[in-house]
């Protein structure tokens, strides 16, 4: 049996920490953006004798030193959890990741690990869930990993995700913005996702700083009001490039290509949380050199 997930990445302009007992209501409030670039995760399942077998790109790694074994493997401890009466030790199941965005550079690539490991074997396994339960797996392997906060909602809804209420998919309460610039076709067909990185945030050791996330949560209430007053694409980015600034994360080296982007496009700021810096804009040419080129994916998290 087979199965074959997509997951777009995720990229957060801005973001709101918010704590609670419960995982799956544990999460954040903010903005992002989907690109149709992510992870692909096949899911093969066949009689075993428990073995579980990871792949990315075509080579196996070692679970304790690879964000997308941790991940993968988290995911799949709650399912075994929430569903002790499968027979887990009676099947193999390999899981074959295939990225091609940068990890831990604010592109939400842990989100589709674990995306396409919940959703993937859920399918395969007939588990009881809907769509949504099985993304609040991922979700819930996240926040307790300490990868990501937002990043599994925002691949769910696909365009770009307003996060309204915290939480996972059915849980959470999340919106996406209608509309675009006024040069872009219908549905914004003609916009693109370009972004440069320099190098990697470890995510956990923000979330876990509470002065910087006093910080961080006052300035982005303040940003999700006035998105919600103006939800349009370059309010969006403006904002995510104001909220970068007044929480001191943009780094000097990434601002400096930030100014060079927002010359050219429609806006340009950070990813959170990574050192990366992406523009929106209506044409794929960038005077920054190895950029990434993308587009807006509006579908989301897809069985394929």
């Amino acid at each position: 049996m087979q199965s074959l997930v997509f997951a777009p990445s995720h990229i957060t302009g801005f973001f709101e920490v918010i704590n609670h007992s419960n995982p799956l209501i544990r999460g954040s409030r903010g903005a992002g953006v989907v690109l149709d670039q992510g992870v692909l995760t096949q899911v093969d399942v066949c009689e075993g004798n428990g073995e579980i077998i990871t792949k990315t790109n075509g080579k196996n790694h070692d679970q304790k030193y690879h964000l997308e074994d941790s991940v993968t493997y988290k995911t799949l401890n709650l399912l075994k959890k929430q569903f002790p009466k499968v027979k887990w030790n009676e099947i193999k199941i390999t899981i074959q990741h295939e990225i091609n965005v940068p990890v831990e550079a604010g592109f939400g690539a842990s989100a589709g690990f674990a995306l396409g490991t919940s959703v993937g074997v859920s399918k395969l396994l007939k588990l009881p869930l809907t769509f949504n339960r099985a993304a609040a797996v991922a979700h819930n392997a996240e926040v307790e990993l300490k990868t990501g906060m937002g990043d599994v909602m925002g691949s769910v809804v696909g365009g770009f995700p307003v996060r309204l209420e915290p939480g996972a998919p059915g849980y959470g309460d999340a919106d996406k913005l209608l509309n675009g610039h006024e040069y872009a076709e219908k549905e914004y067909g003609s916009l693109f996702v370009i972004s440069k990185t320099l190098g990697t945030i470890e995510t956990a050791s923000i979330l876990t700083d509470p002065d910087m996330t006093l910080k961080v949560n006052s300035v982005a209430r303040e940003m999700l009001k006035k998105l919600l007053l103006n939800p349009q694409i370059t309010n969006f980015m403006d904002l995510s490039l104001e909220f970068s600034q007044k929480t001191g994360l943009i780094d000097p080296e990434i601002m400096e290509i930030v100014d060079v982007m927002k010359d050219e496009t429609m806006g340009a700021s950070m990813a959170m949380l990574g050192k990366t810096a992406f523009a929106i804009s209506t044409t794929p040419d960038s005077s920054v050199e190895d950029v990434m080129v993308a587009r807006i994916d509006h579908s989301g998290c897809r069985i394929l």
